[in-house]
């Protein structure tokens, strides 16, 4: 290779870094959502309602 595309090639993988560098960099945009959680919703299961009735496979 002749040494202008060696550093031809060297630019472009240059550039390419550091773009790629500055993207990962960039912060997020924000996203909010609004979810409404009802009292029932939070309450845990009964011990009874965890227990399956499991019966044998023949």
């Amino acid at each position: 290779m002749s040494k202008k595309i060696r550093i031809a090639l060297a630019v472009i993988i240059l550039a390419v870094s550091i773009s790629l560098l500055i993207w990962g960099y960039s912060p997020n945009p924000r996203e909010m959502r609004i979810r409404e959680i009802y009292p029932t919703e939070m309450q845990l299961p009964t011990p009874s309602s965890l227990h399956f009735d499991l019966e044998p496979a023949a």
